[in-house]
């Protein structure tokens, strides 16, 4: 799944293995884990995350950010000013 939007806040479910790819080049973002757990990478970045519930990712550079959801779960994606 390719994500566009210019809204500040964006609350998605994800199913168990589905994947979502993010551009944060043009808006920092902050990713929340609401429930469930994720996977998170940044292209050029040097470590992986695993977020639980109530964890939050703010990439500390621009770039491509890939979530995989591990079983069931809610993601927030929030512009981050």
């Amino acid at each position: 799944m390719i994500l566009t939007s210019r809204t500040p806040k964006i609350e998605l479910f994800l199913r168990p293995r589905e994947v979502l790819s993010l551009d944060n080049r043009q808006h920092p973002m902050a990713i929340e884990c609401k429930n469930g757990v994720i996977w998170v990478t940044r292209t050029g970045g040097h470590k992986d995350h695993i977020l639980n519930a109530g964890e939050r990712y703010i990439p500390g550079a621009s770039g491509s950010i890939v979530i995989e959801a591990i079983g069931e779960s809610q993601v927030n994606i929030v512009e981050n000013a």
